[in-house]
């Protein structure tokens, strides 16, 4: 603003008249453009027309670099620039020397505060990697500029001197510097190119996310990314090192890393990287409970593990009480790998989504799955005796392996006493009518259980025929609890068949969200009907109300239309309702009080409701 203000002081001061808004043109030497248009940053539709040119990638009608540079760092469009480029994806480009400066501009830019960059399958020339990767890395400077502040600060306090310090708001936006989250997908990253990376990568001290999947790193790059991640990004919960060339070498310096300093990390993909039995291994013991790792999801699909490597992991599940999601899909695992996972999981509390679709697996493996099924129901019941949703796999995907009708039976033999399962993926099992019938029973048996299958999806099992949905149409009809059947029907007239598969799910959503409101609604009708009468009430000795009998039965019958609540489910809801001194911080903690043991898999139909 500076270089403003001092244009139009010496404008004025010539004796020359006010001008309208002022306009940068080209004539800046140093411009690397050949358009000679200026911007009127004063309006607003030439703003957006800007904006709207470099979010289509298109760099060469832009306005000179001196322009964009006022524009970027105005604070008369500040709430647009951020909504503009918090995220910054660019796609499919060529990034030149040209783009680069255009982009190294807008990241640099604490206006835009661009906190999330994404770029997918776009190429570099050696010029145009140069600048924007010497702006990525530029990034930690003000965050530099406020620690070397607070050290001057710091020494001038000790020898009682007096000395500037910045203010809270500059503060705030020194501290703010820095990437979020950084995607570089299918970009080509070499070895060599990681080096450039490792540089950015050690001054992100807030960087979260980090996605580099379907590039070619190997052993030397990974090398290179692990000692940067080390050194600057303690704050890492993300990581995709997808489609890239670790093998076992990679995965064991990355295991490395996981044991020493990246013990923060929630979320692990390292799938398609041809680990084998070694990379199985090291993760195996990775995985190991005395390691002490935050890992919460790890994505270990086609690696080529086969049996030898499920069995390592499967020892190492047996203890671990952290990890909820597992990829193990398309490595060969076959039967005896499926028996040696699911004889692990016996003892595991923690793991909610398991994924083993295209390993071979036959009926034999999915008999192995039904008897985990009985076993885990049986022991929970023994050692708990709570008839509700049970800590255990939650969704299981099984896609892709020819179970067969066979197979299919043995799984729902196995769900009709299941306390812990709720969603099936079956997708192309190879599974005919036979297996639809027994789909069939499996809907009708869980028809007013506790707990029961909410998810199921039945696509690309082409060898069901209308008598085969028929059959799921009139189980899903009968059964009041599943709430999502994806299915693909070839027929003449399937839409009638899916009508009433469709209107049963939606009956059963709306019975869902009625269960899920009804305790809240019963205390707040009934707290509003005790505040009319709150003046002629009497109180015992635990500062509770003492109610009419005829006030307490409407507040039973009438709040609870739908009678979807259990008689102890409304007697603890009237409680609640009759204590007005009774606060509760967060719905979620009013609703497992009063729901008890159902409130678990409330919670889940909830969760299949809004995704």
């Amino acid at each position: 603003m500076d270089l403003y203000m001092s244009v139009l002081l010496n404008m004025r001061s010539k004796g020359r008249r006010k001008r309208g808004p002022l306009v940068l043109g080209s004539k800046d030497p140093n411009s690397i453009e050949s358009n000679g248009r200026g911007i009127d940053i004063d309006d607003e539709a030439a703003v957006r027309s800007v904006i709207q040119q470099i979010n289509n990638g298109n760099f060469g009608h832009l306005p000179p670099l001196r322009s964009l540079k006022v524009l970027f760092n105005s604070p008369r469009h500040e709430k647009l620039l951020q909504r503009s480029y918090n995220t910054l994806h660019i796609a499919n480009l060529l990034i030149d020397d040209v783009a680069a400066r255009v982009l190294s501009i807008i990241i640099l830019s604490e206006k835009c505060r661009c906190r999330h960059l994404q770029l997918l399958r776009c190429s570099f020339t050696d010029s145009g990697q140069k600048i924007l990767f010497s702006a990525l890395s530029m990034m930690a400077e003000p965050l530099t500029l406020l620690r070397t502040s607070h050290s001057a600060e710091s020494a001038c306090t000790q020898q009682k001197a007096p000395c500037a310090s910045p203010s809270a708001a500059n503060i705030d936006d020194l501290a703010l510097m820095g990437l979020y989250s950084l995607e570089l997908s299918q970009m080509g990253i070499t070895d060599k190119r990681c080096a450039w990376l490792s540089n950015v990568l050690e001054v992100q001290p807030y960087l979260q996310t980090l996605n580099l999947c379907d590039n070619l790193i190997g052993v030397a790059g990974i090398r290179q990314i692990i000692a940067a991640l080390a050194r600057g990004c303690h704050a890492l919960k993300t990581l995709n090192l997808s489609g890239n060339t670790l093998r076992s070498p990679g995965v064991h310096l990355l295991t490395q890393y996981l044991i020493k300093t990246g013990r923060s990390l929630e979320a692990l993909d390292i799938s398609s990287n041809e680990i084998s039995l070694a990379g199985a291994r090291d993760i195996a013991h990775a995985l190991n409970i005395e390691n002490d790792l935050s890992l919460k999801s790890l994505n270990l699909d086609m690696n080529q593990l086969e049996a030898n490597g499920c069995e390592l992991l499967s020892r190492a599940l047996a203890h671990n009480t952290v990890l909820e999601l597992l990829v193990l899909s398309r490595n060969n695992i076959f039967d005896n790998g499926c028996q040696l996972l699911f004889e692990s999981l016996g003892g595991n509390t923690a793991l909610q989504t398991l994924d083993i679709g295209g390993n071979f697996i036959t009926h034999i493996g999915a008999r192995s799955i039904q008897v985990y099924l009985q076993k885990r129901q049986t022991n929970d019941l023994l050692e708990n005796r709570v008839y509700g949703l049970q800590s255990g796999l939650r969704t299981l995907d099984i896609s892709n392996n020819s179970i067969g009708d066979e197979g299919i039976a043995a799984l729902c033999q196995g769900l009709q006493t299941n306390h812990h399962l709720v969603g099936l993926v079956a997708n192309k099992v190879n599974i005919t009518d036979i297996g639809a019938h027994r789909i069939q029973q499996l809907l009708e048996a869980c028809t007013y259980s506790p707990t029961s299958l909410l998810r199921l999806s039945l696509r690309y099992n082409h060898r069901i025929s209308r008598n085969g949905f028929e059959a799921i149409a009139k189980g899903s009809t009968i059964n009041h609890q599943i709430l999502r059947i994806v299915a693909d029907m070839q027929f003449e007239n399937w839409s009638t068949v899916w009508a009433k598969v469709e209107a049963s799910l939606t009956r059963n959503t709306l019975l869902a969200i009625e269960r899920y409101k009804a305790p809240l609604l019963m205390v707040a009708r009934g707290r509003i009907i005790l505040r009319d009468v709150i003046l002629s009430a009497t109180f015992n000795r635990n500062n509770r109300i003492i109610l009419p009998l005829e006030l307490r039965w409407l507040i039973l019958t009438a709040l609870d239309k739908c009678h979807i609540l259990k008689p102890d489910q409304q007697q603890r809801a009237l409680k609640i309702a009759c204590t007005p001194a009774r606060s509760y911080l967060t719905k979620s903690e009013l609703l497992a009080e009063i729901l008890g043991s159902d409130y678990p898999f409330v919670v889940e139909m909830m969760k299949t409701i809004h995704s």
